[in-house]
């Protein structure tokens, strides 16, 4: 049943590794971020804060949700069908709750995370 898939993998494999992942070869040159990445990502993120560009605060600042604590995430989102939106915001809370509960049974005080 596996027959048809698998005619001629070893062979384009080989191929593969000759043209396209060898050293220096496309993939290597086309698709991976190059010699300066880490400064020019440093250099992106240097003045990036968490609680001002992190979704929620994102959603505001671009006027797509307004600030409502009768929501679930305290955001009601301006445009009803907003998929980036609304799975963005429940990743982020499901982030934020798994966050608050590792944190609160590692550090039970304020006192403690001054502290470490």
């Amino acid at each position: 049943l596996l027959d048809p898939h698998m005619r001629y993998t070893l062979e384009i494999n080989g191929l593969a590794h000759q043209s396209l992942l060898n050293a220096d070869g496309v993939i290597e040159a086309c698709f991976t971020p190059g010699r300066y990445c880490m400064e020019i990502s440093a250099a992106a993120y240097k003045n990036w804060r968490f609680d001002l560009e992190g979704l929620p605060s994102d959603l505001i600042r671009r006027g797509m949700a307004v600030p409502d604590s009768t929501q679930p995430h305290g955001l009601k989102l301006l445009i009803e069908d907003y998929p980036y939106a609304a799975d963005g915001l429940m990743i982020w809370g499901a982030i934020e709750g798994w966050v608050r509960n590792y944190v609160n049974h590692y550090y039970p005080s304020s006192a403690q995370v001054c502290s470490d």
